[in-house]
């Protein structure tokens, strides 16, 4: 067993500062894989198998606790947007940069103030929508990771208990061919003496 962990005592706070440093992976790579063109919706599952595992760690425990399981998927799930939204605004500071280059429009935005420009944007409901079927994506991907390391981890547990329960039924049947041994010797030695 390893000392570092303990099963009674889980450090809530650092267990979610944890979360959220993990689930940064995520963030991360959906930003990074959107400014190539492609859907980042895979990010979601990997930022939430990320958040728990750095929920784990930081908490210092060994399993998944509930609380473990929703505080890092509701951390990945806002690290996936803040990533979205920051992908939103990078689309149009790039748009305004091309316009003033090809002579389009005669002002650009800063990144920064293309951050805050974005719900100006989101007024146009076709612009709002086609971004906001990219985010659904990436939470239904988000959504699918919590399901399926939920599921993970009960299959986890049967298999622990099937272990267990031929553990001991491979102690109860040595038992009982000790003791079957025995009598069967007894049973030689006292047809023998007679």
């Amino acid at each position: 067993m390893d000392s570092n962990f303990t099963e009674t005592k889980e450090n809530v706070l650092a267990g979610a500062v944890g979360a959220f440093l993990f689930s940064l992976v995520g963030g991360i790579l959906w930003f990074v894989i959107y400014q190539f063109g492609y859907l980042a919706a895979i990010s979601g599952l990997i930022g939430v198998i990320c958040a728990v595992k750095g929920y784990t760690f930081f908490a210092k425990i060994k399993t998944e606790s509930n609380k473990c399981l929703v505080i890092s998927t509701v951390i990945s799930i806002a690290v996936l947007v803040i990533a979205w939204y920051l992908c939103v605004a990078y689309d149009i500071y790039l748009v305004y940069q091309e316009g003033y280059a090809a002579g389009e429009v005669d002002f650009t935005y800063t990144f920064f103030e293309s951050v805050q420009v974005v719900p100006y944007f989101f007024q146009e409901s076709e612009v709002l929508i086609a971004y906001l079927k990219d985010l659904g994506m990436g939470l239904l991907f988000a959504v699918l990771g919590i399901v399926s390391y939920l599921a993970s981890r009960e299959k986890k547990k049967k298999q622990q208990a099937a272990m267990e329960a031929a553990r001991e039924a491979a102690k109860a049947a040595a038992e009982a061919e000790k003791v079957t041994d025995e009598t069967t010797e007894e049973t030689a030695n006292s047809t023998v003496e007679q």
